[in-house]
């Protein structure tokens, strides 16, 4: 595509014109704000041509990407040094929580993950992350679970800023502690139903059906146990109208850390998880085995 044409999706995504794409077509994923996948079909443009000032344009200043690595990094850091396009935007999976809007791309086993939030001047890119995952399950026997849950079930070193994020910690903490306890109904009501779990360690996603029915069966065969805890100081959340984009950092049990991103949606009272990418970050060293 020559460069006037992605210009001139850069400019429709950024609220100045009517998107323009190859013969004159849209093709955009339905099922979100079109606005808001204009400008993820022009960030995909753009990244693509690697033309730093118009992925700029569309990169809120809140930005967190993650690679496939685990590397994660802010906009100054993308922007000084521009990654190449992992996939593009064909079979883009996306979702509308009004004023965030999610995009799921995925090549065989890699998958990406694009977060949109709605601030005053446009569609902004909030979260970038990439998950490659496992072509066939680990070797051996599963460690020995652990059973008590301290972290993030009794407590997390974090600080709510606000009630929306104390909410989200409450939920999650409950949630963990659901898991810890291989209690698939008391997980459940925490999350919505086209919820999806994509982490590094795993051969495929996981669906919420897929999740509860694991948990049954670690409850079963008595394997349920503890997830890992969160990590300090790498807690950063992105509240816009009733969603919240929450970025961290877990520490496992034993092996490597891992980088999170999870959408939570408000519904009713409830805070409610919609999706979660876990990627290893290969450059940590691993957490010693107790």
């Amino acid at each position: 595509m020559k460069r006037s044409m992605v210009c001139a999706v850069i400019a429709a995504a950024l609220g100045l014109g009517a998107l323009v794409s190859v013969g004159g077509a849209q093709t955009l994923p339905a099922g979100a704000d079109q606005g808001a996948l204009q400008a993820d079909h022009a960030f995909v443009l753009a990244l693509g041509k690697s033309d730093k000032a118009a992925v700029s344009a569309l990169l809120d200043a809140d930005l967190v990407w993650t690679d496939a690595t685990g590397k994660t990094q802010d906009k100054a850091g993308i922007v000084a040094n521009l990654p190449a396009a992992a996939v593009g935007d064909e079979g883009a999976k996306s979702y509308d929580y009004g004023s965030i809007v999610t995009v799921r791309t995925d090549a065989g086993k890699l998958h990406v993950l694009r977060v949109w939030g709605k601030r005053q001047a446009g569609w902004r890119l909030l979260t970038y992350h990439e998950v490659k995952q496992a072509e066939k399950p680990a070797a051996g026997p599963p460690a020995p679970p652990v059973k008590v849950c301290v972290n993030p079930c009794q407590a997390v070193p974090y600080t709510p800023k606000n009630a929306a994020e104390a909410g989200v910690i409450m939920s999650w903490q409950e949630l963990e502690t659901a898991v810890t306890a291989g209690d698939a109904a008391a997980w459940a009501p925490h999350f919505v139903d086209h919820f999806v779990v994509i982490s590094s360690g795993a051969t495929d996603p996981v669906t919420k059906e897929g999740r509860m029915a694991a948990l049954t069966k670690q409850k079963a065969d008595g394997t349920n146990g503890a997830p890992g805890g969160l990590a300090p100081d790498q807690t950063k959340m992105v509240s816009i109208g009733d969603a919240i984009v929450m970025n961290c950092a877990t520490i496992p049990h034993r092996g490597k850390p891992a980088h999170v991103t999870r959408v939570w949606i408000k519904k009713g009272d409830a805070w409610l998880m919609t999706v979660s990418f876990q990627t290893t970050i290969q450059s940590a060293a691993p957490v010693a085995e107790k």
